[in-house]
């Protein structure tokens, strides 16, 4: 039987949920279930993780498992290598991650997220909309259809581009709608059950990610305000127990990060597992650590020695982040501490100095994609990748809480807003000198992962 077999049990089991013991040979497609859109998921994840390509048709042709290695076993009918050097050792790391999404979405906790929590999750929000546009004057429930919204004439100027997302949200729930150049109530009845109630109940359905529905609550429920200016988000975020903690626990923490974390952990270790050297690594914007501690952690596990750089536009993390790896027993070369704005020339203590340099949630902050990559790009030495975890599917709950923060949009790189689709991020990392954009086309319950591990190569 053909040697591919194996990676289109593991790639068809990722694609539908299921354990690779599960695709049975003669068991077929159909009745797995695997679509016409699924199998071509498949096909891409298949020819990613070979760097073979295979004809779209192969699904067509083949039933089940055992037609494809005996279609794929003919020897120049059905396959064709597209470089002909074969992928690259980074690409051969990415893929082999790639094709396993599901597993770390399951592991973490978020496997069925887009089905079951989202639209309890996009309940909240509207209410907190909602409520906020009530409190401001603007109460959709008693607004015939047809009649235009007013942005009300106390919230700060600053929050204009935010008040633009929010409007997404009520034509996203359907209360409003867009005609034109106006957005104008609908004829659907607003829901009416208070924030706080489905709040109460999104916690009890779904603990797992009950930190960060509280840390959504904290700026949603005071809304109204944080939009007027009567109450401040950088002190309700920033100046409180909760607030610091629930931020901490977002970012560390969360079920969607932890997802993202493993795949980059695991695409690591496969990347560096035979070096024969030390590995030089810088982490842009490290800020709690989160995915410093699953990084370090695969390190020490698999053997692979190391030098870290942990990094962030302000040193004010540094010694929370020197107390949390103490327990990791490192030597004080291992790791070292550096104060570093990517948005600025890069020092030339850094230049071409790294092997691989990584970013979690903080490049999207910055004003122009393209700088900020040709920066990262100047830290790696030649064969060196940038790796970074962003959400590239916008998430509205997002924009209630950070979309508060003036970081939030900042960007004058021609995005229409802070989160950037994986399209754009290619767009910007080509135009920084990166040779190959690779990020994972697998889908979990229906969807791509979110946040996105994105990897740009030198060579």
């Amino acid at each position: 039987m053909s040697a591919y077999v194996d990676n289109f049990r593991s790639a068809i089991a990722s694609e539908l949920g299921l354990e690779p013991g599960a695709i049975l040979p003669d068991v077929t497609f159909e009745a797995l279930g695997l679509d016409p859109l699924a199998a071509m998921e498949v096909l891409e994840i298949v020819n990613d993780l070979t760097g073979v390509e295979f004809p779209a048709s192969l699904f067509r042709d083949c039933r089940c498992l055992s037609d494809i290695g005996r279609k794929t076993s003919k020897s120049g009918t059905t396959t064709r290598l597209t470089p002909a050097s074969g992928p690259s050792p980074v690409h051969v790391a990415y893929s082999s991650t790639s094709g396993i999404v599901g597993k770390y979405a399951k592991e973490s906790g978020v496997a069925d997220f887009w089905t079951n929590v989202y639209p309890s999750q996009r309940r909240l929000v509207l209410a907190y909309v909602s409520e906020a546009m009530a409190a401001l004057g603007q109460p959709l429930a008693h607004m015939p259809p047809g009649t235009p919204l007013s942005i009300p004439s106390d919230i700060l100027a600053k929050h204009s581009k935010l008040m633009e997302a929010l409007l997404d949200i009520l034509v996203d729930g359907g209360v409003m709608q867009r005609v034109g150049t106006r957005v104008v109530r609908s004829s659907v009845v607003v829901d009416l059950t208070p924030s706080s109630t489905i709040y109460e109940q999104i916690a009890r359905d779904f603990p797992q990610h009950a930190d960060t529905h509280r840390l959504l609550n904290i700026t949603g429920s005071n809304l109204a305000g944080c939009l007027t200016g009567s109450m401040d988000p950088i002190k309700l975020l920033f100046g409180s127990s909760l607030g610091r903690d629930m931020l901490f626990e977002f970012y560390t923490n969360a079920p969607m990060s932890i997802a993202a974390s493993k795949q980059l952990s695991d695409f690591f270790k496969n990347a560096f597992i035979s070096s024969l050297e030390p590995i030089e690594i810088l982490e842009i914007g490290a800020g709690f650590g989160g995915t410093t501690k699953f990084v370090l952690d695969m390190l020490i596990s698999a053997g692979i020695r190391f030098k870290y750089t942990f990094t962030d536009i302000s040193s004010s993390f540094f010694k929370t982040a020197k107390k949390r790896y103490a327990e990791l027993h490192l030597s004080d070369s291992a790791i070292e501490y550096e104060v570093l704005d990517i948005e600025k020339p890069i020092p030339d203590k850094f230049r071409g100095r790294f092997h691989a340099v990584l970013s979690t949630n903080c490049i999207h902050a910055t004003k122009n994609l393209q700088i900020s990559c040709t920066n990262a790009r100047q830290l790696l030495r030649t064969g060196g990748f940038f790796s970074v975890v962003e959400f590239s599917t916008r998430l509205y709950w997002l924009d209630l809480v950070f979309g508060l923060l003036d970081g939030w949009w900042l960007f004058n790189d021609g995005r229409n807003h802070c989160i950037a689709e994986e399209s754009f991020w290619m767009k910007s990392m080509h135009a920084a000198g990166f040779q190959d954009v690779i990020w994972t086309k697998t889908l979990v319950d229906g969807k791509r992962p979110n946040p996105q591990v994105i990897v740009a190569t030198t060579e």
